[in-house]
């Protein structure tokens, strides 16, 4: 499955996309109406369901959107239009069953025909959906009434994952089916079938939410629905919109880097205004070329850089980034958090650094590209202080900068002379209950060493189902990071969010999957 590569910490936390964010929420709010008001420094996502790709977009879905299956804050996926479904014996053939009483934000109910049409605009050549590669494994959809019917090429077990993302929600058949919807001035321009709908969005300017008029709780309609609306304003000036909401203009906005301590020390972490949570989906690494050079069929190597790499120096301040070593962060599922397994340690080792590389320095060369943008140049500065560390030569490390994207362009390039990069992430595209995939790090990856030993135990691994195959991947991480170490895991992410006085910390709920607070939930004072 294809995944998105993330440049900084910075992105992840404007909203650019593998650790539990737990649900803060206490005691459910009483308080009903109000607009939530947001402010970013960012450009504006898009809204069109087939075309959004982005996590902020993705987060604003969560409230507009009426999907087959959703994922609940927590990361549970449940069934939210569809009621069941059955599976052919072939497993070639998903029957879903669809629930009656959901509505589109212009009144028109939703049947089994706005899912078909869902994947007719992702399939759609004009409108050149970014969701088609996950569905190349669907043959045909059909619609009849309240029950769709998809077929597809062999069983799939992450079909309903792939339902829960927004380019396969209900989609009203005004949409046109070759072209992007981007300006909105009412709920009915847009329509769609979950709690919220698009009431305006100004592109670059203003993004509204307000309530469906036609959303009602019941089967399936089960979210809270607290705010009248939220309205998100783009590209602000980050300083005047932190200010705004210290004097409670904004309901949420920006920090500063410099002001983070600041706000951190004045308000408390994870008390009332200031908030640190893990996101889900991301990690931090330096990778290593494995197909030439220096670290290609040297082990030994790669394992003395993991040890030698200071991790905790490395991920900066501890709100951003938490030192990580392997390639499930806590709370994935299936990932082991129990310090004393953990592969690496968060702390330089240099004694069992140097132990591993001794006689494994082939010429003596290293070549290490770096992110020269944000924090990059002081993330390099730690991986070469850990190779001089370790036993390199200063003068046989070369150090060469790429700006923003540029880095995995040059890494990307047949025949690339790197030998490590820095600064390198990865993103998820959803949690994938039953792990199906593995990233870049599956046999065939671009950072997968060649190892017959482990596509064997990776193969066993993805035969088996359900709870043995979550336990058998937490087990099989920890195996090929100490082993085979493929990459050098540094970090993973954490969202930072800062509040107003307004916002009632007991509606507080972090949806893990969309990195951000759940907007249904969400309550003023």
């Amino acid at each position: 499955m294809p995944k998105r590569l993330w440049l900084s910490p910075a992105m992840l936390a404007t909203g650019a996309a593998l650790l539990v964010a737990a649900q803060l929420a206490g005691a459910a709010s009483e308080r009903k109406g109000g607009i939530f008001k947001v402010g970013t420094t960012g450009a504006s996502t898009q809204i069109d369901p087939q075309l959004a790709y982005v996590t902020t977009a993705w987060w604003l879905e969560y409230a507009t959107a009426a999907k087959l299956y959703n994922y609940r804050p927590g990361g549970k996926i449940v069934p939210e239009v569809a009621s069941r479904f059955v599976v052919s014996k072939d497993g070639s053939r998903y029957t879903f069953f669809l629930r009656k009483g959901f509505r589109f934000s212009d009144g028109t109910p939703v049947t089994a025909k706005n899912f078909k049409y869902a994947f007719d605009r992702v399939r759609s050549p004009d409108l050149a959906s970014p969701g088609a590669q996950f569905v190349e494994n669907v043959t045909g959809v059909s619609a009849r009434g309240m029950k769709l019917v998809v077929k597809t090429k062999m069983r799939s077990g992450k079909l309903l994952a792939i339902l829960a993302m927004p380019f396969f929600q209900a989609t009203s058949t005004k949409l046109p089916l070759d072209r992007e919807v981007t300006n909105v001035r009412s709920v009915s321009d847009l329509p769609s079938a979950g709690p919220y709908a698009f009431a305006l969005n100004d592109v670059n300017r203003l993004t509204e939410l307000r309530r469906n008029p036609y959303w009602t709780r019941g089967p399936g309609r089960t979210a809270p629905r607290n705010l009248d609306g939220l309205d998100l304003t783009w590209n602000m000036n980050e300083q005047t919109a932190f200010d705004m909401v210290k004097a409670n203009q904004l309901d949420e906005g920006p920090i500063p880097s410099a002001d983070v301590q600041g706000v951190a020390t004045q308000y408390g972490v994870n008390r009332s205004r200031f908030w640190v949570n893990p996101t889900s989906t991301c990690i931090g690494m330096i990778g290593f070329n494995n197909s030439r050079g220096l670290f290609h069929d040297n082990v030994e190597m790669r394992k003395a850089v993991s040890w030698a790499i200071d991790r905790t120096d490395y991920s900066g301040d501890s709100f951003t980034r938490s030192p990580w070593t392997h390639l499930l962060p806590p709370g994935y599922p299936g990932s082991i958090t129990k310090p004393r397994l953990q592969p690496y340690s968060p702390r330089a080792n240099l004694a069992k650094a140097r132990a591993l590389a001794a006689g494994h320095f082939k010429d003596g060369r290293i070549n290490a590209y770096y992110r020269s943008s944000g924090n990059g140049p002081a993330q390099a500065e730690v991986v070469r202080r850990g190779l001089v560390n370790l036993g390199f030569d200063p003068a046989n490390i070369t150090m060469r900068g790429f700006s923003g994207a540029d880095l995995y362009d040059a890494i990307g390039k047949r025949g690339s002379d790197f030998d490590l990069a820095v600064s390198l992430g990865w993103c998820d595209d959803f949690v994938d209950p039953l792990q199906i995939d593995w990233f870049p790090f599956l046999p065939g990856g671009s950072m997968f060493p060649d190892s017959p030993l482990y596509r064997d135990k990776i193969a066993a691994v993805l035969r088996l189902r359900g709870n043995a195959r979550t336990k058998a991947i937490g087990t099989l991480d920890l195996d090929i990071m100490r082993n085979l170490a493929p990459v050098a895991v540094t970090n993973t992410y954490n969202q930072l969010s800062f509040l107003s006085n307004r916002v009632d910390p007991r509606s507080l709920t972090f949806h893990r999957v969309y990195q951000d607070w759940s907007i249904p939930a969400l309550a003023l004072k």
